[in-house]
């Protein structure tokens, strides 16, 4: 029975070859149906929903938890601090809902640096931008990206034996082609389960309660079917499956 360490660096050697990074850096927008928010849609048009403006105290209570969120000491424990906060005792603080409700002022948080958001839809792809913002407070950098596939190396280095607080870096894939959809999910990894699947810590995920949530998740690495709205509105089949683990800034 192989060791879940020969699994990865089996399964880290497969992903090498992987071709597309050049297709994928023409996109950008991304929701992964069975990770992010918004929750898949039985038809290609996403429906218009009107969001009410955050209030003032949710504005407030948001910048609170920015300010007495720690520093390190690595960036995953930066992202387990929001879980370890939050998860139990007032998980929506650290949720982005469906509309009607307001946009969470603390997702605005991540996103709003320069370059990593723009539009006002109600797609908001933000894993990246969480890790991004768990870098960047450690003293890191990151992508300054929304785009989870901006992780890949390079400039980000690729790693056949990952350690706690990398990366996993998942794509999406054409069922037909296999070809590289430009589109997929990050997060920090914490370490691999007991029957291979990888467990990782990051925003934008599902919890059971919550479609778009900060978390501990449960991946797995081989492909995994998807639904996919394209940034032309078409909701489509694709695959996903992790990428490539790659060491933070």
């Amino acid at each position: 029975m192989l060791s879940r360490r020969t699994f990865v660096l089996d399964f880290a050697a497969a992903m090498v070859g992987i071709p597309g990074y050049a297709v994928a850096q023409k996109l950008g927008r991304e929701n992964i149906a069975q990770l992010q928010y918004p929750p898949p849609f039985p038809s290609q048009n996403l429906p218009h929903q009107e969001r009410r403006k955050p209030s003032a105290a949710e504005i407030l209570f948001a910048r609170a938890i920015v300010s007495r969120t720690p520093y390190g000491p690595r960036p995953i424990d930066i992202a387990q601090s929001f879980v370890d906060r939050f998860s139990r005792a007032n998980p929506a603080a650290i949720s982005q809902p469906s509309p009607p409700a307001a946009p969470n002022p603390l997702i605005s948080e991540f996103i709003k640096p320069a370059g990593r958001f723009s539009g006002q839809d109600d797609i908001i792809p933000w894993c990246a931008a969480f890790v991004n913002f768990c870098i960047e407070r450690n003293g890191g950098a990151g992508s300054n990206s929304a785009w989870s596939q901006s992780f890949l190396a390079p400039p980000f280095e690729k790693v056949t034996q990952p350690e706690e607080g990398d990366l996993a870096v998942f794509t999406c894939y054409s069922p037909s082609s296999d070809a590289d959809m430009g589109l997929g999910h990050v997060a920090f990894f914490r370490r691999i389960s007991e029957n291979g699947q990888i467990v990782v810590v990051g925003g934008n995920q599902s919890n059971g309660r919550h479609t778009s949530i900060i978390s501990e998740k449960v991946l797995e690495t081989g492909n995994q079917p998807v639904k996919r709205h394209l940034p032309n509105g078409q909701y489509v089949t694709a695959v996903m499956r992790l990428n490539a683990f790659v060491r933070p800034g």
